[in-house]
């Protein structure tokens, strides 16, 4: 079974997403997935440097009441997940450009996953400005990167072509918000589904793929 996630650094629903998409494998250990994280920026425009994320969100969800109240219940439903969403800790909204340029790397190294969880856990549990260059590659090498490769990547923006080619893949399957899970390239859901639905999914993906085999 092939899954391709499409997602973003900066979206909460994308690590709540990530976080119940693991529960539902861990739920089905018979399956073993070759997973593979692609990239989508929800705010390519941003500058280079991001901008102050207060001013982002009042321009994005409205004022400081319905800000609260978005943020209270990511934090209710990552509760029940395992993750403290700490939005009092976060002071930018980054570019994410770079995160993606880190993930992209690492996926040559085998460290895919482990590094899309450190980036995300350091934006959303830690505050940490995730389009900085010395705060990735510090992430990086915590989740077992070589730090002089990780930096080199960044500065270099090696593998941003993949990273653009694969954006544009993305609007050619008609993408248009995240998380999205592609299974087998032929079947996809959106959004930070329930543990449960994840899990049936994984189970329908799979009998598919046996009723294919069993026809051919």
């Amino acid at each position: 079974m092939r899954i391709d996630i499409y997602s973003d650094t900066v979206c909460p629903w994308c690590y709540l997403g990530k976080r119940r998409f693991e529960l539902a494998l861990a739920a089905r250990p018979q399956y073993e997935p070759r997973v593979t994280w692609r990239p989508f920026e929800l705010n390519p425009d941003l500058p280079t440097e991001g901008v102050e994320r207060a001013t982002y969100q009042a321009a994005r969800i409205g004022t400081p009441e319905r800000v609260a109240q978005a943020h209270a219940e990511l934090q209710r439903q990552g509760k029940a997940s395992g993750i403290e969403f700490r939005f009092d800790l976060m002071e930018r909204m980054p570019n994410t450009r770079r995160s993606h340029l880190l993930i992209a790397h690492a996926a040559r190294s085998g460290r895919q996953s482990a590094v899309i969880e450190r980036v995300m856990r350091g934006y959303f549990e830690e505050g940490c400005d995730i389009g900085d260059i010395e705060v990735l590659v510090r992430l990086g090498v915590e989740a077992g990167l070589v730090e002089y490769a990780a930096r080199s990547a960044l500065i270099l923006r090696a593998g941003q072509d993949g990273v653009i080619a694969a954006e544009r893949h993305a609007t050619v399957l008609g993408i248009t918000g995240v998380p999205t899970f592609i299974f087998d390239g032929q079947y996809s859901i959106s959004g930070a589904q329930e543990v449960g639905a994840l899990a049936g999914t994984l189970d329908q993906v799979a009998d598919f793929a046996a009723a294919r085999d069993v026809a051919s």
